[in-house]
């Protein structure tokens, strides 16, 4: 190539002629450009190394400049580059020889030797799975020459040969231009040249070969189509060239550096997460990098780097050791960082020498730092919050000097996300944390405990403004520490400054004192016993917090046994701490000593008294037992009498007010009667014993084990042997203590259990060993080890698996025991099946269920395993498969074989395929009843919709069984003010709730609102008793008489308001209709006149009626007001009615009012008394009498007989089945239904009924009663029904705006209908009348729930 500028530099340049060899050598170049070799032709099968003729063709010519240059060079100017450790004059033997070595890193030129020694240079930037850079890009052979010091967060481990290994290089047949007056070099076409170079140290010693080093290489050119040839190098060091085919080329010099080459030893560090790759399934990975290379890979066990946070910390590593010779070394040493950089391209760090002092300061003041780090870069930053110090306290203040703080391994700062962002975060967090050791200093002052709550605050916002303003951050003591010191850090000039702070915070607070002996000083057992045993009882019953939270205190309780008694009240508002007082003082004086009894009881019982008795004394006596911690050792148990609750009555409620003398007797009973239970529980026991026994301390676990498996299926009533062992640790003394029968045979047990662990130590090294099928072994071992961590301790052996085999080591009787153990689960494993489920990732949250639990259930049912694909968080050992579950989209999942949309079934394959069909169900069902839609609504419609208290929401819940998902108030509506209503059910519930709601919506849309001033004196008689007069308004004028539709439509003012505004929403034909009429009622009222008439206040009732019935009858049929003094008012006022309206109304209603009030002289009837509760039919026949005729009934004092007993009614809630709520509510069916046939009255004699009213009205009512007595008396006997429906909140449905529906089925039933009350306990709808009858209001009912409370 004449263009090409010689490597020197200086003796040519571009102008000068050619010689003849030089165009003689170009002449040749271009020939053998049309000459196509077998070594130039293309492999379309080996696509990872074209031929080194195409890569050359591929590759520009490098300039002149580059071989000065520190950038990598492609493979023709690597040809150029001169080996930097090289002398000038190897370097011109070496182009005497005709050979130039090519760029030792190049991957294309030499893909399977090692990478060449690089130059000396600055060393790289400590980098690692978070704190290394990746071994690849070291330099030496064995990784070791060039290498970065690891960080202190993953140290390293390598041992490495001596440096000097220079590695291979390979040439090509294009030689670039030589300078004139050098021998040129004149290849052949097509041919391939590769050398490696050793140092002393990585060769055999000749007495080691096996043959002389001419023979080797003679024979291995022999056998090879490459010629190998040997030279001499620099510093001792000799130089292997090889010529010839790639592929023979490069092979033959992996033979020779096998042969003469000596055992190098590599270890590469290794982060503890990537292992389980480099290893492979059933070891298939490492298999075949050792198959390939010719290399030795050991990978250390799991059990002794095992961690529990291994996949969530890549800082943590393991040093992979590979053995071999050089170039076998090499091969496998690329080969795993290759599996390196592909599974560390994200990164999880831990920060383990990092003081937890320091990460307030890391953070920053409301983690401003932090956030600062995050920004604009993809990773994330946790430092813990660190404001109470636990198990390790800050160092004590120096008297000179800086403390030495030191890190705590239970806080550590977490760094995720890119490899190099999570880097660059770490390291600048490790310079910040040196520079906070040479500034952060400590002072330490005592507080008083009550007043470190006020300083901390419940989010820490308090600390995060003190390490603001002052630069200083705040520890605490924690609660269980007896230590009021509280820890100020922070830089020296800064240090005074965040002092004053927290003393000024913490002087701002209020204490006072709270006696709690002082109210019961004459207390049997002594006044301060029992504020002790009292103090006690509240905090175990979480009083104390309780009273923290209610009044924002803290209270600080005696902490010594004979000190004081009394409470620290701290309080920051002044009426705060008297409210606290005030409910203390509450609490104590409702626990008065008759309240409590102290007994003593042998410390042995407690443990048996608390878990079999506790419960049982609670709830049987309505005593709570107050059992001593177990380090005090007190006999005292305090007894404390809380009162017998039904079940479930909810969490006790603790009283407030002193107990009368009935309750202190109740009292004193209670707690006798407990303390009787107890006493005799204990004392039906055998008499307590105890012995001794000699057991090596190298047992005791095992005893311990031992005895809990021998008593675990103990009976209730039996108390069980205690064990304890000496004080020292060396000390053989075995302590058992229980009733004397158990403890004498558990001493021989004991004793002869100790004999055979002795005599099992001799047989300790007996091995067992058998095949077991490696497919299986997974399931042997278990997740993290769980199954054969549980055979070891059961058998007391040492298992292990591997490749195939399961070897057993122990005693020969445990070991075969263990053996058939194993072998039977193989067996039951063989039966196992595995069904994959491709199920979409939107329908996987539903049919796992809350928590979990439809899915929890499947496993429980079926024995099975069911896998949803897991999120890419990292997992907990004890959380829920529903927990696992995931949406489309995870970066990392932790089943990298399972889709997505797989769902896995593993177990027996007969519960395998019921399961399977029991998901493709469940499948099925969801999918049906997944149809969703969004219906779009003005944001300001949302509370018509919904209705008071949800009930119109409700109605369309219920009509339709579609869910319905409203959006919250503090959704945002988008800019025209509309928010989205989702529906979701099957198609058709999702259709016909849609219809519904766009049926109101369209109605809202069109609606319009206008205002009206009418005069407030007018708007009482506007609205009417009750509403009457604007309902019938609305009602006339078009608009729905349902009670909030009216009140939507028109609104009025608040009554204590000086506003004369009407509000009038609805279509506009409406609107106007409802204006026009309200004016007209306006213009009308101002023609009015009011007159007031005398009447006895107790005829006021009859002009009132019931629930203002005969009230409001009267001002729609006259047109008039009706005003009725309340009973509250005095004097003349008391008897004076007024009537206001036009005057002809008004004269008319009068005469009518004076009509009704006149006294008129009653009429007797004796009515058959076993007839009487027919008759009146609850009252509904009075009332008929009083609305329909204007007629009253007493019966002269005499008392009304009591309902008659019907049958049994049914229980409900017991052995009937109830209908589910879940069930169809589109179906009549779902409600449970029983008739049973009614008794009849046996009363004897006649009760009196006194008929008062007008003339005509006494005589139809007289007549309405003669017709009662005959059906009563024709009428043999009635029916009872009992109806439950599936929702007890469709039970006001039945009712209906004002009794409007139930009335209305009576009337048209003639049946009598009560609807319970306690809707909530399954109570059923009780339908008393004939047989036909009952049946009629059944049907009515169904039909009015069907419908949501309108029939057809």
């Amino acid at each position: 190539m004449a263009t090409d500028t010689a490597m020197n530099g200086a003796n040519s340049t571009a102008s000068a002629p050619l010689t003849a060899a030089e165009r003689l050598r170009e002449k040749h170049e271009a020939d053998a450009a049309h000459r196509a070799m077998v070594e130039d032709t293309v492999d379309e099968y080996d696509i990872a190394h074209p031929p080194p003729s195409a890569q050359a063709a591929a590759e520009p010519e490098a300039a002149p400049a580059a071989v000065e240059s520190n950038a990598p060079l492609s493979e023709k100017a690597a040809g150029k580059q001169k080996a930097r450790d090289e002398s000038p004059q190897a370097v011109a033997g070496a182009k005497m020889n005709g050979v130039t070595p090519l760029d030792t890193k190049s991957e294309e030129a030499f893909p399977v030797l090692g990478s060449g020694p690089k130059p000396a240079g600055p060393a790289p930037t400590a980098m690692a799975w978070g704190a290394k850079k990746p071994s690849a890009v070291h330099t030496g052979l064995n990784g070791a020459n060039g290498h970065a010091s690891l960080s202190s967060m993953a140290s390293s481990r390598a041992s490495t040969p001596t440096s000097g290994i220079l590695t291979p290089a390979s040439t090509n047949t294009s030689i670039p231009h030589q300078p004139r007056g050098v021998p040129q070099h004149m290849p052949m076409p097509g041919r391939h040249s590769e050398t490696i170079q050793f140092a002393p140290s990585q060769l055999l010693a000749r007495d080691q070969l096996k043959k002389p080093l001419q023979e080797t290489l003679r024979a291995i050119n022999k056998r090879s189509k490459a010629n190998v040839e040997m030279k001499p190098g620099m510093n001792g060091s000799i130089i292997f060239q090889g010529t010839g085919p790639v592929d023979a080329t490069r092979q033959a010099l992996k033979d020779l550096a096998k042969e003469v080459g000596s055992k190098q030893t590599v270890k590469v560090p290794v982060p503890l997460s990537v292992r389980p790759y480099i290893i492979g399934k059933q070891g298939a990975v490492v298999q075949d990098i050792q198959k390939r290379t010719g290399a030795r890979v050991q990978i250390p066990k799991a059990e002794g780097t095992a961690s529990p946070n291994v996949d969530d910390d890549d800082s943590l590593t393991i040093d992979i050791t590979i053995e071999g010779d050089a170039v076998a070394a090499e091969m496998a040493r690329r080969d795993i960082e290759n599996i390196i950089n592909e599974r560390t391209s994200t990164v999880n760090l831990r920060l383990r020498d990092v003081p937890a002092e320091f990460f307030p300061f890391i953070a920053g003041p409301h983690n401003s730092r932090i956030n600062a780090l995050e920004e604009g870069r993809q990773v994330k930053i946790h430092v813990p919050h660190y404001h109470t110090w636990i198990g390790q306290p800050p160092p004590q203040a120096p008297s000179s000097g800086l403390p030495q703080f030191a890190p705590n391994a239970a806080h550590q700062i977490k760094i995720s996300g890119d490899r190099q962002a999570a880097q660059e975060a770490r390291a600048e967090i490790e310079r910040h944390v040196q520079d906070l050791r040479r500034q952060i200093t400590l002072s330490q002052l005592p507080i008083e405990r009550g007043r470190h709550q006020f300083i901390l605050d419940n989010d820490g916002a308090t600390l995060h403004d003190i390490l603001a303003e002052t630069g200083c951050a705040v520890i605490l003591p924690p609660p269980s520490e007896d230590t009021e010191l509280l820890t100020v850090t922070g830089p020296q000039d800064r240090l005074e400054l965040g002092t004053n702070k927290i003393i000024d915070l913490a002087s701002s607070m209020q204490m006072s004192l709270v006696d709690i002996a002082r109210q019961h000083a004459n207390a049997p057992m002594g006044a301060q016993a029992h504020a002790r045993a009292l103090t006690r009882y509240l905090q175990q019953r979480q009083a104390i917090a309780q009273l923290e939270r209610q009044f924002d205190a803290r209270i600080v309780l005696p902490t010594t046994e004979n000190g004081s008694t009394n409470w620290e009240v701290y309080h920051k508002d002044g009426r705060n701490g008297i409210r606290a007082r005030q409910d203390i003082n509450s609490l104590i004086s409702a626990h008065p000593p008759e309240r409590l009894r102290h007994m003593e009881v042998d410390p042995f019982f407690h443990q048996h008294i608390h878990q079999q008795s506790a419960r049982r004394v609670r709830d049987e006596y309505g005593v709570h037992v107050l059992i001593p911690e177990e380090a005090d050792n007190e006999p005292t148990l305090v007894l404390v009498y809380e009162g017998v609750e039904p079940p479930n009555a909810g969490e006790y409620q603790l009283p407030r007010q002193r107990p009368s003398d009935q309750e202190i007797e109740q009292f004193e009973n209670g707690l006798r009667q407990a303390q009787q239970h107890i006493l005799s529980l204990i004392q039906g026991q055998e008499d307590i014993g105890s012995a001794s026994v000699s057991v090596p301390p190298k047992y005791r676990e095992k005893i311990l084990k031992f005895v809990h498996r021998h008593q675990q299926n103990l009976p209730p009533t039996e108390i069980p042997v205690q064990v304890s062992f000496g004080a020292t640790n060396d000390s053989d003394e075995c302590t058992l203590r229980g009733p004397s029968a158990a403890v004498e045979n558990f001493t021989e047990k004991i004793a002869a259990f100790v004999e055979s662990e002795k005599h099992d130590e001799l047989e300790r090294g007996h091995v067992t060993s058998f095949d077991f099928p490696q497919k299986y072994a997974n399931y042997l071992i278990g997740k993290k080890g769980e199954n054969i961590n549980k055979y070891r301790e059961e058998f007391d052996v040492d298992i292990q698996v591997k490749d195939g085999k399961v070897e057993i080591t122990g005693p020969k009787a445990k070991a075969e025991a263990a053996k058939s153990k194993i072998i039977a689960l193989g067996k039951k494993i063989e039966d196992e099946a595995t069904h994959v489920l491709k199920i979409k990732p939107q329908y996987h949250r539903e049919m796992i269920g809350a928590k979990g639990s439809q899915v929890n259930q499947l496993q429980k049912k079926y024995n099975v395993r069911v896998q949803f694909p897991r999120t890419a968080a990292a997992l907990d050992d004890d959380r829920s498969i529903a927990d696992d579950a995931s949406e489309v989209g995870s970066v990392r999942n932790r089943r990298p074989n399972q889709a997505p949309d797989e769902v896995i079934v593993r177990g027996p394959k007969k519960g395998a395929d019921e399961a399977r069909d029991e998901l493709l169900n469940l499948l099925q069902w969801t999918m049906d009843n997944s149809h969703t839609s969004n219906v779009s609504v003005a944001q300001a419609q949302l509370p018509s919709l919904i209705g008071q208290g949800g009930r119109e929401m409700e109605s369309i819940r219920l009509q339709t069984g579609a869910q319905i998902e409203v959006p919250g108030s503090r959704e945002s509506a988008d800019p025209n003010g509309r928010v989205q209503i989702q529906l979701k059910g099957t198609m058709k519930q999702v259709e016909n709730a849609k219809k519904l709601l766009e049926q109101k919506i369209k109605v809202f849309d069109d609606s319009i609102t206008r205002s009206i001033d009418i005069d407030k004196k007018h708007h009482r008689a506007l609205i009417g008793s009750g509403g009457a007069n604007i309902r019938n308004i609305v009602i006339n004028a078009g608009g729905s008489d349902d009670r909030r539709d009216l009140a939507r439509t028109v609104r009025f003012p608040p009554p204590d308001s000086d506003d004369n505004t009407i509000r009038i929403e609805g279509p506009k034909a409406l609107v106007d209709k409802v204006i026009t009429a309200i004016e007209a009622f306006a213009n009308q009222r101002e023609s009015q006149t009011t007159e007031v008439i005398e009447v006895a206040p107790d005829k006021h009732k009859m002009l009132i009626g019931r629930g203002g019935e005969a009230r409001r009858a009267l001002e729609s049929q006259f047109k008039i007001g009706l005003d009725i003094p309340k009973l509250s008012s005095q004097g003349a006022a008391r008897s004076q009615v007024k009537i206001s309206g036009q005057p002809a109304d008004v004269e008319k209603a009068k005469s009518h009012i004076l009509e009704m009030v006149k006294d008129h002289e009653g009429e007797t009837f004796q009515v058959p008394r076993k007839y009487h509760q027919t008759i009146s039919d609850n009252g509904q026949f009075f009332r008929r009498l009083r609305q329909d005729h204007k007629v009253t009934v007493d019966h002269a004092g005499h008392q009304p007989p009591q309902r008659s007993a019907a049958a049994a009614r049914p229980q409900v809630n017991g052995s009937a089945q109830m209908p589910l709520i879940t069930d169809d509510h589109d179906s009549n069916d779902n409600h449970h239904w029983e008739i049973v046939d009614s008794g009849e009255s046996q009363e004897e004699g006649e009760i009196p009924w006194i008929l008062r009213g007008s003339p005509e009205g006494v005589a139809k009512a007289r007549e309405m009663l003669e017709k009662a007595i005959e059906r009563a008396k024709n009428q043999q006997s009635q029916a009872v029904g009992y109806l439950v429906l599936p929702d007890p909140r469709t039970y006001r449905f039945i009712i209906g705006q004002g009794g409007s529906q139930i009335s209305l089925i009576r009337r048209q039933t003639g049946c009598k209908i009560t609807v319970p009350r306690d809707q909530s306990q399954g109570s059923a709808i009780e339908i008393v009348g004939s047989k036909e009858g009952v049946e009629h209001a059944r049907d009515m009912i169904l039909d009015v729930v069907q419908n949501g409370g309108r029939r057809d």
